[in-house]
Parts: structure tokens; sequence; C-alpha cells
């Protein structure tokens, strides 16, 4: 491969010109995908690439620059252990909306709603934005593996309270994702309609609050070794918490399902993000609130 990159222009000895291919390879593989779609009527096959997005530039940049360093390995290792179990989930859950409706609902919507000029407007409204994310929170994955290439640089402290986030982080996504799905495939759960148990006792958003530690502890691992090279690359778990919280992610999901009164209720009852109990005076008051607007 590297000597393939080096055809392209691309020098192995320079971080910039490594991160610069991996970026230019993730914008492809999206392209790629919205071309894809364009024959299929709508691009529900990004959600299956997602997770395996991460992955394959980290890939690309370890085996590219030949990182031996111990931290260098152990950032490959997490983004395989993120990035594939997500992938892997998203894309079953794909292949399941796809038998039952066609494709992923929210792409279904798009390919209707931004009609006419779907073609174009998928591409720079739906796919190119969705690398631009991919690119920028992966950022201390890959800036990680490119400042760390060499040997010397060992576990310690900050690395440990990175793999300790990291540890919670996929605990609570993967065990979320887990329940979830055990929770709609029991069709018996259909007159409850919200999950509430497990690790979705306390928070509404399990998966989302899991997910934005896996990126902070990837982030602690990357400075770790380098934190002069590698501190800003804070922007990516930054702008993947921000989107979880307020842009996108749970905001959007509370917005959405706010207005039924099963879910108000569950809003009552729990934390958007932090698993953390709410005082039960709280969830009282919180709860006539609700009932007294419903009647």
């Amino acid at each position: 491969m590297s000597d393939f990159l080096h055809a392209l222009g691309v020098d192995a000895s320079s971080n910039l010109s490594v991160f610069l291919a991996c970026t230019i390879f993730t914008f492809a593989i999206v392209t790629v995908i919205w071309a894809i779609g364009m024959f299929r009527g709508h691009h529900s096959l990004i959600d299956s690439y997602y997770g395996f997005g991460y992955v394959l530039p980290a890939l690309i940049a370890y085996y590219v620059v030949d990182a031996h360093s111990v931290t260098a390995a152990l950032l490959l290792f997490m983004v395989i252990l993120h990035g594939g179990r997500l992938g892997w989930y998203l894309s079953a859950r794909n292949v399941r909306w796809t038998k039952e409706f066609g494709g992923d609902p929210k792409y279904l919507d798009f390919a209707r709603d931004l009609r006419p000029g779907y073609w174009w407007k998928s591409l720079i409204m739906v796919m190119e934005p969705q690398a631009v994310v991919i690119v920028v929170i992966g950022l201390p994955s890959i800036v990680g593996i490119l400042a760390n290439r060499g040997p010397g640089t060992n576990i310690n402290a900050v690395a440990l309270l990175g793999i300790v986030i990291f540890g919670i982080g996929s605990y609570f996504e993967w065990l979320a994702d887990g329940q979830l799905q055990a929770f709609l495939a029991n069709k018996e759960n259909n007159k409850n309609r919200y999950l509430s148990t497990g690790v979705w006792t306390y928070t509404r958003h399990p998966n989302y609050f899991g997910n934005t530690c896996v990126w902070w502890g990837i982030w602690l691992v990357a400075i770790s070794g380098s934190f002069g090279s590698t501190w800003w690359t804070a922007a990516g778990p930054l702008v993947n918490t921000l989107m979880l919280t307020s842009v996108l992610g749970s905001t959007f999901a509370d917005n959405r399902l706010g207005q039924r009164p099963e879910y108000q209720l569950l809003m009552a009852r729990t934390r958007r993000f932090l698993p953390i109990p709410l005082p039960r005076r709280k969830v009282q008051e919180q709860e006539r609130i609700v009932h007294e607007t419903q009647t």
C-alpha cells in the first residue's frame, strides 16, 4: 500500500501528507456510496459504512507510516473495537429496516423531501457532510497514530485514564444497543413503547453517552504520547459531544418525540444524557407538570 500511495504522491515521512491522503480517501468512499445510492433511490447505505469509516483511515495511517509505538497500536485497537462494532450494528439495523421499510426511514424521508434536485442536494446536504464529520471526529485516532509513529512512547497515567473512560463508554454503548434491540424484538414490549430498564433506567440516550466517552478516551490516549502535536484534536470529541447533546442526537430525538404523552413522562423521569438518577422530588414535580398539561 505504501508504494501505491507513494505513486499517488503521498509522502509517508510527512504526517500532513498521510493525513490528507486519509481525508481524501474518506471523501472518495462517501462519494462512491452517494453514487450507489442514486441507483438505489435512497442513501441508507452510508449508515452501514459510518462506523467502518473511522477504522479504514486509521488502518491506512498505521500501515503507511509503519508505526511502532504502543500508543499507536493502542489507538488502532480502540478505533477498530469501536468502529467495527458500530459499523456491524448499523449494518444489521440497515438490513432490518430495508426488509421492513425498504430502507432507513430518515433517508427515505430525505429522498422524498429533497426533490426536485435530489441528486445534488443529497450529495451536498446529506452525504459529504458525513465525510466531514468522520474526518473531524476521527482526528484523535489518525493524528494520534501519525504523531506516535516511532518507538519510545509507552502507556502512562493519562493513557490509562483514557482506557478507563473508553471502557466505560464501550460498556454503555454496547449494552445500550444490545438492550434496545432485544426490547424491539420482543413484540410484547410494543405496549410500553420506550425502554426504561438496564442502562436506559436513568438516561434516555445511554448509547450517546457511551459514544461520547469512547472518543474522549481515544483523545486522552492520543495526547498521552505527544501532547504538543495532538492536543488540538480535542476538536474531534468536542464536536462529537456537541452533536450528540445539543445539535443532533439527544436533542433531535427529544424534539421529535417530545409531543407524545408517553415520551413526556419518560422525559420527566430520566436525564437526557448522563446516566445519573434524578432526585425523587424532582421526578414527582416533573410528572405532576406533565399530567397537568395532558389533562
